[in-house]
């Protein structure tokens, strides 16, 4: 005979299932995995917010720099157009001042070129010139002191195309004109060579 004892397995699976164990809440892992996620999303925020305000205020510190910078090259600037307009106004006062010496040599070489050609028993009443033509008048005891004028200004390099005059003949002498043409380049190239024989 067969004895089957169905309270035994009965008995012995209710006995399984009453075994005392030890459950979490299926909600636990999440949490703390949630937790912790909020925790380093802090941490993230925090050290992101420290990090862009340390950058603000670098930059704000360079910001300041660079006003007082321009600031200082800004009055460089003005002070190198101020040197500029200077050293310019300085540049055409020189320029003139050349020009003016060039000027003035002219009709000084002029002078002592024609008396440098005046012969004795001659003198001039009357010089004018306009550019670099000269008009000369003068008086001379003879005849042959206009001629020697004459000859010593068409033999000089420093006058062209002397055309003599009217000659009069007057109680107290002898009166002319005449008419010539000033060449100021044969001064400079003069003072050139007696530059270059220093």
């Amino acid at each position: 005979m067969i004895h089957i004892n169905l309270l035994s397995e009965v008995k012995s699976t209710k006995a399984r299932s009453l075994k005392p164990s030890i459950q979490m809440p299926g909600n636990v892992p999440q949490n703390l995995l949630l937790v912790a996620l909020v925790a380093l999303s802090f941490v993230f925020v925090s050290w992101k917010w420290y990090s862009l305000r340390a950058e603000h205020s670098d930059l704000a510190d360079r910001i300041v720099k660079a006003e007082v910078e321009k600031r200082r090259l800004d009055e460089i600037i003005k002070k190198g157009e101020l040197y500029k307009a200077q050293r310019d106004l300085l540049n055409k006062k020189i320029t003139l001042i050349t020009q003016l010496k060039k000027n003035q040599s002219g009709p000084v070489h002029l002078l002592d070129e024609i008396s440098r050609k005046l012969p004795d028993f001659l003198w001039l009443d009357s010089m004018n010139g306009t550019a670099n033509n000269v008009t000369i008048s003068g008086k001379a005891t003879t005849y042959n002191a206009v001629s020697n004028f004459y000859n010593n200004l068409t033999g000089s390099k420093f006058f062209d195309q002397v055309v003599l005059g009217p000659i009069a003949s007057t109680p107290q002498g002898i009166t002319f004109s005449l008419n010539c043409k000033f060449v100021p380049s044969a001064v400079t190239a003069e003072g050139d060579q007696g530059s270059a024989g220093l």
